[in-house]
């Protein structure tokens, strides 16, 4: 039974039939592909794309496309690139894990693991694969959290669970509960990434800054990497994005014990990057506020509380608010939205984990080469998703297809 099942989650057809000799009975299959939003387009004779945006998102997209020989023109509204989001101090890349290996777990490992080989290959990044310890927030996601590595059995160089005396051996300093210690995960700073990226393209690349786009480009191709923007630009039948203001808060690293990898616990505190540790951060919805807020940052201060004891007299230095686009799923939209049109948004506040994977992803479907991951995983990033699911909800509802 369990073969049998196995081989029907792996896109088999298997059913038990007359055996030969004294088999009374034996198993046969044969693969049945599954039917993908992503149909294979035909390689492109002119090989030239418009990405817009150059954050996280769009400068991935154009290293990508700029290494299969594209010759890419990155349109920027603001006169430098990662000036939005992309301009965080630090941020921190690590996977999820969940006792059944969910979709967006497993989702989550390839962009982590795609993450990590992406960032291996620039000699000028400021970063550090120094660790990420995700602390239990209560009883009950540590009792998950244990059931999750005792069901998976990952490799120990990707994930453990830790006592709270073992997390604290790996934060070089006391923490408040046990959790999952992620070894290979840590910190980067996105502006050196983005610069990374867009350097690696060389005299592919065409930049144009300082100019808004209103309208989409006339072009054979355009990757829209420009997060709550793209929708205005092309919308996505049924997409519902949401956008997020999200303020981090700048504390002096002589001011608290500065631990010595990531930590996290409905909240993080990320090491000290230049004498500053990042702490945050607030998850404002509908919120349009340019301006950081007091009560944003002693909301940070508070989330830093839950990760360990520090002095209450501890005060910023400093702070800063971005905006990030979420869908209903938290999951990116990265594929096809119409012809010559590209989607690559909607990251979250996990850019640094998505992006390699969703330019990796486009460029590989442009190129009619092997995805970079399996069909179903690939789907679930698709922005045709939400248009099947209304679908699907219109027709077990027994409504007619015009009701919105």
């Amino acid at each position: 039974m369990p073969v049998r099942e196995g081989l029907r989650a792996a896109g088999f057809a298997a059913e038990k039939r007359r055996g030969f000799a004294r088999k009374s009975e034996m198993l046969v299959a044969s693969f049945v592909p599954r039917r993908s939003l992503r149909a294979a387009p035909a390689r492109p004779a002119e090989r030239s794309a418009i990405v817009v945006g150059a954050g996280i998102a769009g400068a991935a997209a154009c290293e990508r496309l700029a290494a299969r020989g594209w010759e890419v023109t990155l349109v920027e509204r603001h006169l430098e690139p990662s000036l939005e989001a992309s301009g965080n101090h630090a941020g921190t890349f690590h996977p999820i894990v969940t006792s059944d290996d969910s979709l967006f777990a497993r989702l989550t490992r390839a962009g982590f693991l795609c993450s990590l080989s992406n960032f291996k290959r620039f000699d000028q990044l400021r970063w550090d694969p120094c660790g990420v310890l995700q602390l239990a927030r209560d009883e009950k996601e540590e009792s998950a959290q244990r059931r999750s590595m005792a069901a998976l059995a990952l490799p120990a160089d990707y994930a453990q669970y830790v006592t709270r005396e073992e997390a604290s051996a790996h934060a070089g300093v006391p923490v408040s509960a046990p959790g999952l210690w992620f070894p290979q995960a840590g910190w980067i700073r996105p502006e050196s990434l983005v610069r990374a990226q867009l350097e690696a393209c060389g005299t592919r690349l065409n930049r144009i800054f300082g100019r808004s786009v209103e309208v989409l480009p006339e072009a054979a191709l355009v990757v829209l990497a420009n997060s709550s923007e793209a929708p205005k630009l092309q919308p996505v039948p049924h997409l519902r994005l949401r956008r997020v203001r999200g303020q981090l808060t700048h504390v002096p690293a002589d001011a608290i014990d500065a631990p010595r990898v990531v930590v996290l616990r409905g909240g993080m505190v990320l090491p000290a990057v230049e004498g500053v540790c990042v702490v945050g951060a607030s998850y404002d919805l509908e919120d349009d506020d340019p301006l950081p807020r007091a009560e944003s940052d002693a909301g940070n201060l508070e989330r830093l509380q839950r990760i360990f004891p520090m002095n209450s007299n501890v005060q910023a230095v400093g702070n800063r608010v971005a905006f990030r686009s979420v869908t209903p799923d938290r999951l990116p939209v990265v594929g096809k939205i119409a012809d010559g049109v590209y989607g690559a948004f909607a990251y979250g506040s996990r850019g640094l984990l998505w992006a390699a994977l969703a330019a990796e992803l486009i460029a590989s479907e442009l190129e009619g080469e092997p995805l970079p991951i399996e069909g179903k995983l690939a789907d679930a990033l698709h922005p045709q998703r939400f248009a099947k699911r209304a679908a699907r909800f219109t027709s077990r509802a027994g409504w007619p297809d015009s009701r919105p």
